[in-house]
């Protein structure tokens, strides 16, 4: 009987092809490869404990066969070309993102795109602009600036790197969909009015909701679904609008960029930079984390 391949065996499978493929560039391209190799061996040991990673959710939406497929159709060549070029002196280089990104439960694709500028050859400046499908309902756009400490000079063949910035984070809502408030029930007029609370749907009585609302359960309490509690408990009271359906709400907020990733040089003015990112939105003392994993395909002017 032919055993499924299953999410859990495709882990194994990337985690490995990771390993393998960081000893290689430790050995033969630059030391600096093997803190990679160090990472993925504490994310797995972190799952353990947690049973959280990161890496078996991005598998699951985006599907696995073909995730690994690309992976190892690209880091392979990536790996032998990285062996042969050298970059030339510091200069800007405008690049273009794809990724993943993940946040509370959510995964979904990422775009945008960066300006890099050098400094010298140990610090270099960057811009982004990035966006976020969070699911059906809701998305974000990202604006941040970021220092990066490159580890190694820039006249190597890979150069590993530490980021450090930060910027605004802009969340938007459909609040009409299913995954968040969902239909307003036709025993609800334009002009009702109620708190927002934790589940799905309409309820009535004390207890239900979160977050400073005047309305104080008078009408009763809204469930928000989806919708993560950073953003929920700052809806305030609801109200059903004239249209007789909830309209999207929107919220931006500063947020703090922190991570890493490797440049490597395809040849003397194409980079490609895997990169990895946490980004902490604030708004008071509450907070909320987005962990992005992205690849920029760059061009050097």
């Amino acid at each position: 009987m032919k055993t499924p391949f299953t999410v859990e065996r495709g882990l194994r499978l990337v985690a490995g092809l990771f390993v393998l493929l960081s000893v290689l560039l430790g050995v033969y391209v630059n030391p600096w490869f093997f803190a990679f190799t160090a990472f993925v061996g504490a994310n797995l040991l972190q799952s353990a404990f947690t049973n959280w990673c990161p890496m078996m959710a991005v598998l699951r939406k985006a599907g696995l066969k073909q995730l690994i497929i690309v992976a190892a159709a690209l880091l392979v060549p990536v790996s032998a070309v990285a062996q042969q070029i050298e970059r030339e002196a510091p200069g800007t280089t405008v690049s273009f993102i794809g990724g993943g990104a993940t946040a509370t439960s959510t995964v979904g694709p990422l775009l945008g795109g960066t300006v890099l500028y050098d400094v010298d050859s140990r610090l270099s400046l960057e811009g982004q602009g990035a966006w976020f499908r969070r699911g059906p309902g809701a998305e974000s756009f990202s604006l941040t600036g970021s220092v990066l400490v490159n580890l190694l000079s820039l006249g190597s063949r890979a150069v590993p790197y530490a980021a450090i910035g930060g910027g605004v984070y802009r969340a938007s809502f459909d609040l009409a969909n299913a995954r968040l408030l969902g239909a307003v029930e036709g025993r609800f007029g334009p002009g009702a009015a109620f708190c927002p609370s934790p589940g799905v749907g309409y309820m009535h009585g004390a207890g239900f909701g979160f977050g400073e609302c005047p309305v104080d359960g008078g009408a009763g309490f809204w469930g928000v679904g989806h919708m993560p509690r950073f953003y929920a408990r700052r809806l305030g009271t609801i109200v059903v609008p004239a249209a007789g359906a909830w309209e999207a709400r929107a919220f931006t907020d500063p947020a703090l960029s922190i991570g890493g990733g490797v440049r490597v040089a395809l040849a003397p003015r194409l980079d490609v930079r895997p990169d990895a990112r946490a980004m902490v939105v604030f708004d008071g003392s509450d907070r909320h984390t987005v962990g992005t994993f992205a690849v920029n395909i760059g061009y050097r002017f």
